[in-house]
């Protein structure tokens, strides 16, 4: 297998458990080789004391100045070196003759080996390894002064083989517990790859990079303005859009730095998200949401979205002129059907003078329907547009009459057509609503020039509101028809404010409602 493919998991146990394993092995060495040199020296300070305690014994002492070897003599050193696992005791005067020996054959004999010359000609206190008549050996060597002469020198040995296994021993335990340890290391390192693998969700480090990458594409494809902050309000992320609203990257100040008084306190401190809550940066309207961000039940930051109210309300002005397009275009289709049904019907049956008589009945009321809005609007457009909404309201039982002075004249451009079909529409559909339970249903509708600025007034005899409740029905989503409702006369507000135009509310509770909007005449010159 490629090590390069293995799972994430297995190379952490794989690399963590090598690292443990040399580490350990170093550790295990070096505490081995210290071991090993304490236990020497241990050893070498045992031969020696014993060297010093014997040149101090009287007997001894009495045998060197007497030079004669002596039974008593002989038991002490056997005794001593019996009681400490000695190799050796030798007690020689100073020309290397042994009055003590393991050995009785070699009492009287030469001391054997080179290390003893510095003993008997200097007084030297010293240890060394040498093999002698017993094998290798490490041996002290310790003169016998008799006041401030010398008159001897005495050698303790143990055993090189003593030595060994006396490290040995004192090593295994560092042996052993260096082996625990492995076990227990690689024991660890498989928790902690098990540990990594829940924490990282059972994905590949290349998995959460390719992740990360389309997490950040996701961003910056957004429109909206995106801040994530930490658990103290600080700024860790920000998208291409935010940046360019808020003029910079602020990544690593506190939100409340950057953004003054942002109520960023609700998702981290409370818990609680705000959504479509509208902020001011600099002057600038943003419509925010604010929602907190939870690993398990701990809250550890906030995401943040904005964006600039006046975008939204463009848009939302779009998507309010296409509604009622597609609301026009529907009702006509459903007309139009039920028109060629009955024109197939008369076709079928060969019906063809009730068929002239049908179609110049239809051609009739269109042009009427046309002609008498065509005497207030000139622009074919907008004319048609609104011959199909009172259409439509005359279908559902609505009394509307036209009225008006100076006309409307052709408007310049389409976007300024998309927006009276937008303020039209909503205003008519507001109105539409208001005479609900009604039993009879009347609306007037007024189209005015006057100085260069277009009037449209619409009158209705609904049920009327408070004009004190207005800042609050002007709010998205407050109406007196219910929940979620009220979009459409925040829509027409907002799209009369974007063109400089104004509005004015006349009502009162069971006398209906009067709205009147007045805008800049933007007509083409050569129909002025």
């Amino acid at each position: 297998m490629n090590p390069t493919k293995w799972r994430f998991q297995y190379r952490m146990m794989l690399i963590t458990s090598l690292l443990l394993l040399v580490t350990l092995l170093l550790a295990g060495l070096l505490i081995a080789q210290s071991q090993a040199n304490q236990t020497r020296e241990s050893l070498e300070q045992q031969a020696m004391l014993s060297a010093t305690h014997l040149a101090v014994n009287p007997l001894v002492i009495s045998a060197l100045v007497s030079d004669e070897p002596n039974a008593e003599l002989s038991e002490i050193a056997a005794r001593l070196r019996e009681d400490n696992d000695l190799l050796y005791i030798v007690i020689m005067d100073m020309d290397g003759i042994r009055l003590t020996h393991p050995t009785a054959e070699q009492v009287g004999e030469r001391f054997v080996g080179d290390d003893v010359h510095a003993v008997l000609a200097n007084g030297d206190r010293y240890t060394s390894e040498e093999v002698g008549t017993l094998g290798p050996s490490m041996r002290a060597f310790h003169p016998v002064m008799n006041e401030e002469n010398q008159i001897g020198a005495i050698s303790v040995g143990i055993s090189t083989q003593r030595i060994e296994d006396s490290i040995f021993q004192s090593q295994q335990i560092v042996f052993i517990a260096t082996g625990v340890s492995m076990l227990i290391g690689a024991a660890g390192a498989c928790l902690l790859a098990l540990r990594l693998k829940r924490t990282l969700h059972n994905l590949e480090p290349e998995a959460i990079a390719q992740r990360l990458k389309e997490r950040e594409a996701m961003l910056e494809s957004v429109q909206e303005g995106v801040i994530a902050t930490d658990n103290e309000g600080t700024i860790i992320v920000m998208n291409e859009a935010a940046i360019h609203a808020l003029e910079k990257d602020h990544v690593g100040k506190p939100l409340n730095d950057v953004w003054p008084k942002f109520p960023i306190s609700e998702p981290l401190w409370h818990d609680r998200k705000v959504l479509d809550d509208l902020q001011v940066f600099q002057d600038t309207q943003m419509i925010t949401n604010r929602i907190p961000v939870k690993v398990g039940n701990d809250t550890v930051g906030a995401l943040v979205t904005f964006r600039n109210r006046n975008e939204l309300d463009q848009a939302l002005e779009r998507l309010s002129g296409v509604e009622h397009y597609a609301q026009a275009l529907r009702f006509q289709t459903h007309e139009f059907m039920n028109k060629l049904h009955v024109i197939g019907a008369m076709v079928h049956t060969k019906s063809f003078e009730e068929l002239q008589e049908y179609v110049d009945y239809l051609s009739d009321q269109y042009n009427a329907g046309i002609n008498e809005i065509a005497t207030y609007v000139k622009d074919i457009t907008l004319a048609g547009y609104v011959a199909n909404q009172i259409d439509r309201l005359e279908k559902a039982d609505v009394n509307v009459t036209l009225s008006g002075n100076g006309g409307w004249l052709i408007l310049t451009e389409p976007r300024h057509i998309d927006r009276w079909i937008t303020i039209i529409g909503n205003a008519l559909n507001n109105a539409y609503e208001a005479m609900i339970g009604q039993e009879q249903k009347r609306m007037t509708l007024s189209f005015a020039s006057r100085n260069d600025q277009l009037v449209f007034e619409v009158q209705d005899n609904g049920k009327g509101f408070d004009t004190s409740q207005l800042p609050d029905l002007l709010k998205s989503g407050v109406s007196t028809n219910g929940a979620h409702r009220g979009f459409g006369l925040t829509i027409m507000t907002r799209a009369v404010e974007q063109a400089g135009g104004t509005y004015a509310f006349t009502s009162s509770k069971g006398e209906g409602t009067t709205l009147t909007i007045t805008m800049p005449a933007e007509v083409k010159e050569d129909h002025r």
